[in-house]
């Protein structure tokens, strides 16, 4: 599949998340980054190529654009993708400007507990995410209940994760 980007949006730095990007990781050889940069201050220097943000997103757009295969894995809070994906989302608006040419393969994974039954509004806000980094049709993977059952002991759920990222 080439090389594959997993970005982890979830805070817990061990949790269900974590452990299925590194699952990902393990099975792709893909490298794993987090979502802590600054917010997009809406500055539009972007639109020449260049964000005025100096954080970890200089070195992740490189990653961005270099990757074959984007992963996105987030738990979701209230039925949406976390406020630590959206920031990351946010600063994506540079792709807006300048827009990755030919087509990458992207999945969105979400993993929800509690009340969560609804992933239709993040797997929609996730699509358009990946939409300016040249993916068009992500697939898409839930597993609601992680408060009831670990997904990684969950076949049903791992064999959807391996059709979709291998």
């Amino acid at each position: 599949m080439g090389k594959t980007l997993i970005v982890n949006g979830s805070p817990r730095q061990n949790g269900y998340c974590a452990k299925v990007c590194q699952y990902i990781a393990d099975k792709t050889g893909g490298v794993i980054i987090d979502c802590e940069v600054g917010h997009c201050t809406g500055c539009d220097a972007c639109r020449d190529g260049n964000c005025i943000i100096d954080d970890k997103m200089q070195t992740y757009y490189d990653l961005i654009k270099k990757a074959d295969n984007i992963i996105l894995v987030s738990p979701l809070y209230f039925s949406m993708l976390t406020g630590k994906m959206l920031t990351f989302a946010s600063r994506w608006q540079y792709f807006y400007h300048n827009p990755i040419k030919g087509e990458k393969h992207g999945t969105v994974i979400l993993l929800g507990g509690g009340s969560t039954k609804d992933t239709s509004k993040a797997f929609s806000t996730a699509k358009i995410i990946l939409k300016y980094a040249g993916i068009q049709t992500p697939e898409t993977i839930a597993f609601v209940g992680t408060d009831e059952k670990d997904p990684m002991r969950d076949e049903g759920f791992l064999q959807s994760v391996n059709d979709a990222v291998l």
